[in-house]
């Protein structure tokens, strides 16, 4: 009898913890599924064989046509040819995936993005003029449009480039969008352009820029605050795409808040080239919020330049929310120290940036760089710092760093 009960109870501990194993496996195996993964609409559009796209009658300002040569995708893509000047009020086109079906994105919505292949006719672009919209089955839409992080390489070339739009920059709250019932995806274009689309479809999405409650913001509690200080915190410069601006090496700054030099950024830029790229820009910290409310307007943007002639240069500051996100000024000659042969030290107000108490400045996102004619020139050591003096003849003070 115990020999009989010892080997039953054995068996029924091998037993139990064959069925833990078992759970253990299903659990796993349960936690790695995507919500992308139930989803079977995915597929936007593969092609005019598989996939519906209205909105298709050319007119003055549109020609659409679908190409087979040097697709991404399927059989054939999408080439759209637009020009607004030519008296068009409205042009896009719509497609309403999946046979006109419901699509119930709600579960997508923070997981997700639509992604498609693009290529242009001719030249680069970081800022295409088209949008793009969710539309529900009451009609309400939410729009949004390309940013220049969800490129690759953050900008659009001849060749096909991914680019991904998350569903999360649509909105759909704002606009009392039903993301349980999309009927379709609708594309609009502005200005002029020609464009070659293919391959759009749902996948998975990771923001890599994502605001985290714990680390989103940071605040700026005391100046100098350096800028850029990192390759990934700047766009626009790219020596593979583009020769107008590259990456010179760091200088040295003695006050360095945040820990490391800015990079220095040399420019060679000819605005009469077709296509010529002129831009640039850097986020304030590594892509997240920055919070400097309570110092801004006792502040000013610093920077070195070295150049023979002083050039044409616009400079913006851009914030993540607000109803502005930009405010402007242009360089002026009144705002520069000589150093040395051909060295200046720029100081900026911000005081000088027009409208600058629209933005807000606790939610702040980057500066841009435009310039405007073609100049050579390097530009050092970026940062924030103190400036109680007057804006209008900011050399004149003598209580910079």
């Amino acid at each position: 009898m115990k020999c009989g009960f010892s080997i039953g109870l054995a068996l029924m501990v091998l037993a139990g913890c064959s069925q833990f194993n078992a759970v253990s496996l299903y659990s796993n195996s349960a936690s790695e599924v995507h919500p992308v993964d139930y989803f079977d609409r995915a597929m936007v559009f593969h092609d005019a064989q598989t996939s519906v796209v209205t909105g298709l009658r050319n007119t003055t300002c549109k020609e659409v046509r679908f190409e087979e040569e040097n697709s991404f995708g399927g059989k054939d893509h999408l080439s759209i040819e637009w020009d607004t000047n030519r008296g068009c009020k409205y042009i896009g086109i719509q497609i309403p995936w999946s046979n006109y079906a419901a699509k119930n994105l709600t579960p997508l919505v923070d997981c997700a993005a639509i992604e498609m292949a693009i290529r242009l006719e001719e030249g680069s672009l970081t800022n295409i003029p088209m949008f793009f919209g969710l539309v529900d089955y009451a009609d309400r839409q939410c729009m949004t449009k390309i940013n220049f992080l969800g490129m690759d390489d953050g900008l659009l070339d001849t060749s096909w480039r991914k680019v991904r739009i998350p569903l999360q920059a649509f909105k759909h709250k704002r606009r009392g969008v039903n993301m349980a019932k999309i009927k379709e995806l609708k594309i609009e274009f502005q200005r002029k352009g020609h464009v070659h689309i293919d391959e759009i479809k749902i996948v998975r999405y990771e923001n890599p820029y994502a605001i985290e409650p714990d680390n989103s913001t940071h605040v700026i509690a005391g100046l100098p605050w350096n800028i850029g200080t990192t390759p990934d915190e700047w766009w626009g410069i790219n020596p593979r795409y583009s020769s107008s601006f590259r990456f010179a090496r760091k200088q040295r700054d003695a006050s360095s808040i945040r820990g490391e030099d800015p990079m220095a950024v040399q420019a060679e830029v000819n605005t009469a080239l077709p296509d010529a790229w002129n831009q640039f820009g850097v986020s304030f910290s590594d892509w997240k919020r920055v919070d400097m409310a309570s110092l801004y307007t006792t502040a000013a943007l610093g920077f070195d330049l070295i150049c023979s002639e002083m050039p044409d240069l616009e400079i913006s500051i851009h914030a993540f929310s607000g109803q502005r996100r930009q405010v402007r000024t242009k360089l002026q000659v009144t705002q520069l120290m000589e150093i040395g042969e051909n060295r200046y030290r720029a100081y900026v107000p911000i005081r000088a940036f027009a409208d600058f108490e629209s933005l807000d400045w606790s939610a702040l996102k980057e500066i841009r760089f435009l310039v405007k004619e073609s100049a050579r020139f390097d530009l050092a050591n970026l940062r924030l710092i103190e400036f109680r003096g007057n804006p209008s003849n900011p050399t004149a003070w003598k209580g910079y760093e």
